[in-house]
Order: C-alpha cells, then sequence, then structure tokens
C-alpha cells in the first residue's frame, strides 16, 4: 500500500539572527483614510528577513546584525510601496508607516446585448501525493507559485484570455481556521521566476476546512492576461499560529526523529534532497498543502517558493496542486475591459 508522505520544505535563518540584532515595531496605516493597512508585506528584499502586519496593521519583525544597515521594505496591493532605511528606525520604538493608495484609471467598456455562454478552461495541476508543511516559521509571509506556461495552455488558444476563478488544495488542516491570499505575478524572462504583481487587489479567504480545494472567485475583476503567468497563493499567519507549528515540529524532531526521511528527487537534471514527514506527522499544527513530487508532474509544471515577505524565489522539486479557470470573455460580456501589465510570454 503507498504510504503517504508529506513534504517538508526547510529553510535556515543566518547563524547571527541572535546576537546584536533588533525589534523594529510601528503600524502601517493608509495616507488617505488613515486606516490600518492588514496584511502588508514588509521585509528585507531577497532575504529571509519578512513578515506581515496584523489585522489591525501592526507589526514586529527581528533584524539581524548583518542586515542592520539595510533597508526595510513596505509593500501592500493597491498601494504604493515605501523604502526606509534601518538607519533611521530605532529598535523597540514604535512608529507609523504611511503608504499612498494607488489610483486605477478604466478603459472605456462597451457593454453588449448578446449574452454568451462563458466556457471556462481549467489549467494546472491537480495531482497531490503529499503535503507541503514549513515547520520554520521565525518569519512570515511564506508563499508558494505555480507557472501557467505554454506547456499548460491549450493549443489554438489566442489571447488575452480572462481569469475567472482559482483554487488550491488543501490536504489537511490542523487548525480551526486558515487564511490565503491569492496573487497574480509576472513571468519573468530572464530569471523564469515570479516578476511583479498584476493584481492590485488583496483577495483573502479564511476557512475551516479539514481538507478539500480552496476557491478564489476572480470573475468580477475580469482581469485579462496575455501570456505566461505564475498564479500564487500567501499563507496568512499570526504569531500564535507561527508559535504553535514551531514547537509542534521541534517536539516531533526531538520525539520522533524516524518520522523524518530523507528522498533524493531529480528536478531539471540534477539531484536534489528533500526531506519528508511520514504518516506520524498529520497531526502536527499548520496547514498542509497539497503537492506532488511524480516525474510526470514536474516535467509538465514548475512551482517556486519565498519563505517570507519580499524573500528570493526558489525554484523547488515538488508542484503544489493548484488549478486556474480563464475564459476568452468577461464577466459583463464586454467588448474591452481594464488590461493590466501584460506577462510575458517564453
Amino acid at each position: 500500500m503507498h504510504r503517504l508522505l508529506l513534504t517538508i520544505l526547510l529553510f535556515t535563518l543566518s547563524s547571527v539572527l541572535t546576537y546584536g540584532q533588533k525589534t523594529i515595531t510601528g503600524k502601517i496605516l493608509s495616507t488617505t483614510t488613515k486606516d490600518p493597512i492588514s496584511y502588508a508585506n514588509i521585509g528585507i528584499v531577497n532575504s529571509n528577513v519578512g513578515t506581515i502586519s496584523n489585522f489591525d496593521g501592526s507589526f514586529s519583525i527581528v533584524i539581524p546584525k548583518n542586515l542592520s544597515n539595510d533597508t526595510l521594505t513596505f509593500t501592500s496591493l493597491g498601494f504604493f510601496g515605501k523604502a526606509i532605511s534601518l538607519d533611521l528606525l530605532e529598535s523597540k520604538k514604535e512608529f507609523t508607516v504611511f503608504l499612498k493608495e494607488k489610483v486605477t484609471i478604466l478603459k472605456p467598456v462597451i457593454i453588449t446585448a448578446k449574452l454568451r455562454k462563458d466556457k471556462l478552461i481549467e489549467l494546472g495541476n491537480r495531482t497531490y501525493d503529499g503535503g507541503n508543511y514549513e515547520p520554520d516559521t521565525t518569519y512570515a509571509g511564506r508563499s508558494v507559485a505555480l507557472l501557467i506556461d505554454n506547456k499548460n495552455f491549450p493549443k489554438g488558444l489566442s489571447f488575452p484570455v480572462f481569469i475567472k476563478k482559482a483554487s488550491l488544495y488543501i490536504f489537511k488542516n490542523n487548525f480551526d481556521s486558515f487564511k490565503f491570499r491569492i496573487r497574480l505575478n509576472k513571468y519573468d524572462s530572464k530569471t523564469g521566476k515570479p516578476g511583479e504583481d498584476l493584481l492590485e487587489k488583496s483577495i483573502v479567504v479564511e476557512s475551516d476546512m479539514k481538507f478539500g480545494w480552496l476557491k478564489f472567485d476572480l470573475s468580477q475583476l475580469n482581469f485579462q492576461v496575455k501570456g505566461s503567468f505564475f498564479i500564487t497563493f500567501e499563507q496568512l499567519l499570526d504569531l500564535s499560529d507561527r508559535t504553535a507549528i514551531a514547537y509542534g515540529y521541534r517536539d516531533i524532531r526531538r520525539s520522533h526523529p524516524e518520522l523524518l526521511i530523507n528522498e533524493t528527487v531529480i528536478m531539471d537534471g540534477k539531484k536534489e534532497i528533500i526531506q519528508k514527514l511520514t504518516k506520524g506527522g498529520m497531526d502536527l499544527p499548520g496547514t498542509f498543502i497539497g503537492t506532488s513530487y511524480a516525474k510526470s508532474v514536474i516535467e509538465n509544471y514548475s512551482c517556486f517558493i519565498r519563505q517570507t515577505s519580499l524573500g528570493e524565489w526558489k525554484k523547488v522539486p515538488t508542484i503544489i496542486a493548484a488549478t486556474v479557470s480563464i475564459s476568452r470573455q468577461s464577466s459583463n460580456n464586454t467588448e474591452e475591459k481594464l488590461t493590466l501589465p501584460e506577462s510575458e510570454t517564453h
């Protein structure tokens, strides 16, 4: 009988994290309304130092000594970002960051009288044989991204197309509830990695499901793409959840190390060692995302992960179970609708 394995992708924080560090705390507000900005991304770009703001806009982030002369960046979907030198920020002294809201100018919309049946085309991976789990949660803002490219597009598909909905498979959830934010990212033709955000709206879905497909309705956005793009899912964990995950994983490493095994997989022709948790670890605190590391799936899809807000994207030898549905027409049967920056094709 096939043994169920839960994939764990580990990353190691800098060994100097606990020496000479400083803690930056504060609140993020809208310049216009002075309302708090929930789940804003905060971090040092392309590092493993990053977090997200709480529902009330408050945040706290630990800066290791080796990055104390760097810049702390604040971003949120629908707002202009801001970067502040860490030299200007005092440890444990609260301060307020104001972000200016972006104004989106819509193109003219022509409504057609004739209604057409909306034919959906589903793209992405529905295969899963395990669950992805991240035990190192000192920071926050971890995201997983699935590339939708030429390998996935049906032959003869003409662009642009409208993105209607998306889904992410939850292999097992052991929390009372959990939250994911969906993002769409541009395909960076130079690096092959996720690029800039395409959506300017923060769409968060909260659920108490124990397993199944978590669904995101994007139909009312009338969002168009003209080529390859990434569908990205960002898990929103508060401090208590991150603490529960970290302690649960620490305890199982100490009491049942036999439940952790190493396995070799092939990615881009190279051998990669991944650590896996056997079925006995399924009850750890956290939410497990459905994944597959089958050779046939890896050959057809590419998956990237960044461990923190604004962290560096890295390709991984496992593919998340996620889909996106597209259509040739908008929700309002419009002949023309707002088009955000298009993705680049391969």
